[in-house]
């Protein structure tokens, strides 16, 4: 089935849906996609979660373009030092003011990172040792930064309490972001979200495996509504083990069974460290970007990330790999000899017939 097709048959389930549910469940899921009503109609909303997908669409051209670009990242934390350092510079976009004007970032369509941690104003007494909360202002910055899209499925998105998750959602929205990813569940409602860009309808899915498993049988609904909406379905996962450059078993058998259901892209992201590349079924695997904003100023490896420009096209996917320094919290992209070196270790701990292109710092994944 071709893509425009497709797009049809999603538009076409929305309409046959919403003829088929009552009056008053079609006014509930008008407060969950306008975020505003009664509570008699947030309740009627909680009926129809189940059965509908959330849709975040970004401006569309009528017509698809050769290619769309996506410049990925890895774990943002706002709080603890981070947030200090923030403070006495005066500037709240302080921890990205060493990309924030490179091309790298600002050419491609879309920019997304895993967002880790809830942007809220509810502070609750702590629960665990490690415990996030990002100011509110904090989702404007990143819009006007030219943030697009944030991943809130990690092991720190619950950290304020359900109630805080919640918020967090309302205000990356408000603030027109696409928010994607649970800490603890796989739906359709929260595990992805889609956005079209230029004619091309990505789904983007993210799920947290850092403490439990994953829910294949729910996690498999939510595979299938992404592809069925998606042109192009990335995934990204939190997973693995912190603190080692290589992916685990589990890391390998998951990203399998993504690919096997429907992922084109399986992007990783928990271990603060970054984890090799791999291909299953033609399809491009990053195990680990490692940190991108951290103040984890305590290890060399905890101070390197990576950083992704996607190109994807009918013809296959493109990944150029852009390594970041990090530097009291700053990302800078990396260049010359330090580039080279940085790119060569990365190429040691991936599969050996993506090697030259991995020093080379693009690699290319045709459609299969």
């Amino acid at each position: 089935m071709d893509r425009t097709r497709r797009v049809f048959l999603a538009a076409g389930f929305l309409a046959v849906t919403s003829v088929l549910i009552s009056g008053a469940v079609f006014f509930g899921a008008q407060f969950l996609l306008a975020d505003a009503g009664t509570a008699m109609q947030a309740a009627q909303d909680q009926d129809i979660k189940e059965a509908l997908p959330i849709f975040d669409v970004l401006p569309v051209s009528p017509s698809r373009v050769e290619s769309v670009s996506l410049f990925m990242g890895g774990d943002v934390m706002l709080d603890r030092t981070v947030a200090t350092r923030i403070t006495r510079s005066g500037n709240d976009a302080y921890a990205f003011a060493k990309i924030a004007s490179d091309a790298r970032f600002t050419d491609p369509d879309l920019r997304v990172l895993n967002l880790e941690g809830p942007v809220t104003a509810r502070r609750a007494p702590p629960e665990k040792e490690i415990d996030f909360q990002f100011d509110p202002r904090f989702a404007s910055m990143l819009r006007e930064l030219g943030v697009n899209a944030v991943s809130q499925a990690n092991n720190h998105a619950l950290d304020q309490g359900r109630a805080g998750a919640e918020e967090s959602r309302r205000h990356l929205r408000d603030a027109n972001i696409v928010v994607f990813g649970d800490e603890v569940r796989e739906d359709p409602v929260l595990s992805f979200a889609t956005t079209s860009v230029r004619g091309r309808m990505l789904a983007f899915v993210g799920f947290n495996e850092t403490s439990d498993r994953i829910d294949d049988d729910a996690a498999e609904i939510v595979m299938t509504e992404a592809r069925r909406v998606g042109d192009t379905v990335i995934v990204f996962m939190h997973w693995g083990e912190e603190y080692r450059n290589r992916p685990t078993k589990n890391q390998e058998v998951r990203a399998r069974w993504l690919i096997d259901h429907g992922a084109d892209i399986v992007i990783g992201a928990h271990p603060h460290w970054v984890q090799g590349i791999s291909m299953y079924r033609g399809r491009p695997i990053i195990y680990s970007l490692g940190n991108l904003v951290f103040d984890q100023d305590w290890s060399v490896e905890t101070r390197r990330g990576l950083t992704l420009g996607l190109r994807i096209a009918d013809t296959g996917i493109a990944v150029d790999l852009y390594p970041v320094q990090i530097d009291l919290s700053q990302p800078r992209f990396v260049e010359g000899t330090e580039r080279d070196e940085r790119l060569n270790e990365l190429a040691a701990v991936s599969d050996a017939a993506l090697l030259s292109q991995i020093i080379r710092g693009e690699v290319f994944f045709p459609t299969p």
